[in-house]
């Protein structure tokens, strides 16, 4: 038998914070920003409701630099405290996408002496490894990064808990496949979250955006507070203009339409028949040999 103190209000509001899933309890009262007059780090008002909504499926079809990279932080940082004997795996298309997101959470993770309490040190590290990407806790906790490879076998054998995906309008085909099969969907509290901004093409991340079984966010540069009229007309005259597809997707998160030149193509390209022996590869082939002869006879 054992016996337990009753806890202070300040223990109490303490373990309330550290229980929090989306992160944002525990950022808002550690974190620091120097960016504030009172180096105190604060979300905007429209992430409140964002980070904090627990949907199974989340699919983040949103514009630029509107906080999606801050949300996966918050929740990495949050993951070991309420997660214990947990996986947190974080995946990304390629490696140039996937390291500033693991550095941006080892940076969190060693900016606070109660995450480097919890993290699981050793002789040779700190707890953090690098290449692959993998933070080990003391409860058993971990946060492991992750690319798929071309066919999506390096997300193979994984079942995380909390299912990180960035930059998934870029995700392979193989590599959505795979995770599938790796979330582990019989768990309340599991949860799968894509984050990415529209390429204007018709793919599987499209289709996911309309579909019942995801909840879509969708949020324009407009939601930040420090969106301003003089932005507006410096972002519609650098894009050449608000109908301009690369102003839909990346100020206004949306996907291209069907007088989008990105949508055209891609409908044309899928008319078209690449295999090897195809009259368009054929084609292709020898317009390059006879390029080739015509280099070398001048």
């Amino acid at each position: 038998m054992s016996v337990v103190e009753a806890l202070t209000n300040e223990e109490q509001y303490l373990v309330a914070l550290l229980q929090d899933p989306s992160g944002v309890d525990l950022a808002e009262f550690l974190w620091q920003d120097a960016d504030q007059k009172d180096n105190l780090f604060r979300c905007y008002p429209f992430q409140y409701a964002w980070y904090r909504n627990d949907s199974k499926q989340q699919i983040d079809q949103c514009a630029r630099s509107i906080g999606k990279s801050m949300g996966i932080q918050m929740r990495g940082y949050a993951f070991a405290f309420c997660n214990p004997e947990n996986d947190m795996m974080i995946t990304a298309p390629e490696m140039i996408h996937l390291d500033p997101v693991t550095k941006a959470i080892e940076d969190r993770l060693m900016s606070t002496r109660l995450s480097q309490e919890m993290l699981k040190s050793g002789t040779q590290s700190n707890g953090i490894t690098h290449r692959p990407f993998e933070a080990k806790f003391k409860n058993g906790a971990k946060i492991i990064g992750r690319i798929p490879q071309k066919d999506g076998k390096g997300v193979k054998g994984m079942h995380p808990r909390w299912l990180e995906m960035d930059e998934a309008q870029d995700y392979p085909a193989a590599g959505w496949i795979e995770l599938i099969e790796t979330l582990r969907y019989g768990d309340a509290t599991a949860r799968w979250r894509a984050h990415g901004v529209s390429r204007g093409v018709r793919d599987h991340y499209y289709k996911l955006t309309s579909s019942d079984d995801w909840y879509t966010h969708r949020i324009t540069a407009m939601s930040r507070p420090d969106w301003t009229a003089k932005e507006r007309e410096s972002k519609a005259e650098l894009y050449g203009s608000r109908e301009h597809p690369d102003y839909r997707r990346n100020i206004l998160g949306l996907h291209g339409d069907a007088m989008s030149s990105l949508f055209v193509l891609h409908r044309l390209m899928l008319c078209v028949d690449t295999s090897p022996d195809s009259d368009y590869n054929k084609n292709v082939y020898t317009h390059i040999r006879l390029n080739d002869e015509y280099v070398k006879d001048t």
